[in-house]
């Protein structure tokens, strides 16, 4: 199947966002998967609006060893802007794994936006 990035998002179901970081933003889920579903990220935006220094952040997926699909990068600086682009097709996150903003202590705010489908992956049982 050779599909753009919007042509994998209108045929599996479109999971793309965006969510307001506060300096209260704790662990987040940006998205929660469907049972027998796989999310696929395509591309990440981060931009940091209100640094706060030693504070990390990172994007991965909610398994116990989870993948980790982008960062851990600093809040240290405001207008740092962090980008990761994962083709069309997208990058699979474990299978029926949700994604996460992983936040290593509150402090810092800002924005973070997301490309990406989830489609299903696994067996439905009848």
């Amino acid at each position: 199947m050779s599909l753009d990035y919007q042509g994998y998002r209108r045929f599996y179901q479109d999971v793309s966002n965006s969510l307001n970081v506060t300096g209260s933003t704790d662990d987040t889920t940006l998205v929660t998967v469907k049972t027998n579903h796989t999310i696929f990220v395509q591309k990440v935006h981060v931009q940091v609006t209100g640094a706060s220094a030693g504070k990390t952040w990172q994007i991965t997926d909610s398994a116990a060893t989870p993948i980790q699909i982008m960062g851990p990068f600093v809040t240290d600086t405001d207008g740092s802007h962090f980008d990761m682009d994962f083709g069309a097709k997208g990058t699979p996150l474990t299978e029926g794994k949700n994604l996460l903003l992983d936040v290593s202590a509150t402090g810092a705010s800002g924005i973070v936006t997301w490309e990406g489908y989830q489609k299903l992956t696994a067996v439905a049982a009848a």
